[in-house]
């Protein structure tokens, strides 16, 4: 009986002894599937609240004063650039133009006569040059009235959006007074105000995210220029970028901007 214990021990130290170099001689990628975990990528998150702004907007206001006769277009609809925005009634101009296009072909009359009497010699220079000069003078008012009736009518300076519209139809505006807000189709802008400390890592070119508030669309967006000064009471700096590719926002949307940058 003791000779079989001590054959089993014996037994099982050979065995310990024969398996443990086996185990330490295996290779490096043989020892087992586990997933070490990955470095962290040595960057940083910063966020920013911004706003998207029309590339181009403009308040289409009143050359002249005078009554309405047309002002067709509603909020929101789409104009084409040069299509007829609104229209005044210029009938008094017309007529004042009239009247002095008659007046200088009858002052070219009396200059041209003056000239042939000075050849005659039933005329003095001075006779001419008077002639010729109220001959000028008519033609400089025609002219005064033929670019003051350029303001009759008002018409769109390039292809957009009426986002507000000021006067109606048979209404007499006044002159410099707004008639329609505009804004110029196309892709919006972006407008993100930063913290000014931010200008150590914010450069043209820069690529960021930005998501919509009202949509919950994100897009990317390229940053194309910052703000020639900060503001000193709020520390901060305004930042223009322009969307990346098609999106569905629209100006006055809200949202945030994301930006990943090297620690």
């Amino acid at each position: 009986m003791f000779h079989k214990k001590l054959n089993l021990s014996f037994t099982l130290t050979l065995g310990v002894a024969l398996i443990a170099p086996a185990i330490w001689a295996m290779p490096a990628n043989k020892t087992a599937n586990i997933d070490t975990p990955q470095a962290p990528h040595n960057t940083s998150e910063f966020n920013a609240r911004g706003v998207l702004v029309a590339g181009q907007s403009a308040n289409i206001a009143a050359g002249m004063s005078g009554r309405l006769l047309k002002a067709p277009h509603k909020i929101g609809q789409y104009v084409k650039s040069g299509t007829l925005l609104a229209q005044f009634d210029c009938a008094r101009q017309e007529a004042e133009l009239d009247a002095r296009k008659s007046a200088h072909a009858t002052q070219s009359l009396r200059y041209d006569n003056q000239n042939e009497l000075l050849a005659l010699g039933a005329a003095g220079e001075l006779d001419v040059s008077i002639a010729r000069s109220e001959r000028d003078e008519l033609q400089a008012e025609i002219r005064t009235i033929q670019v003051a009736m350029r303001d009759c009518k008002i018409t769109a300076p390039f292809s957009g959006y009426i986002t507000a519209r000021h006067v109606n139809a048979y209404e007499t505006p006044q002159t410099g007074q707004p008639i329609y807000s505009f804004i110029r189709a196309g892709s919006a802008e972006l407008s993100v105000i930063t913290p000014s400390n931010w200008v150590k890592w914010l450069k043209a070119g820069q690529e960021f995210s930005f998501t919509v508030d009202e949509t919950g669309e994100t897009f990317r967006a390229k940053l194309l220029r910052l703000s020639a000064e900060v503001d000193p009471v709020s520390q901060t700096i305004e930042i223009t970028a322009k969307p990346i590719g098609k999106s569905t926002a629209r100006p006055g949307m809200s949202g945030v901007a994301h930006f990943t940058v090297p620690e």
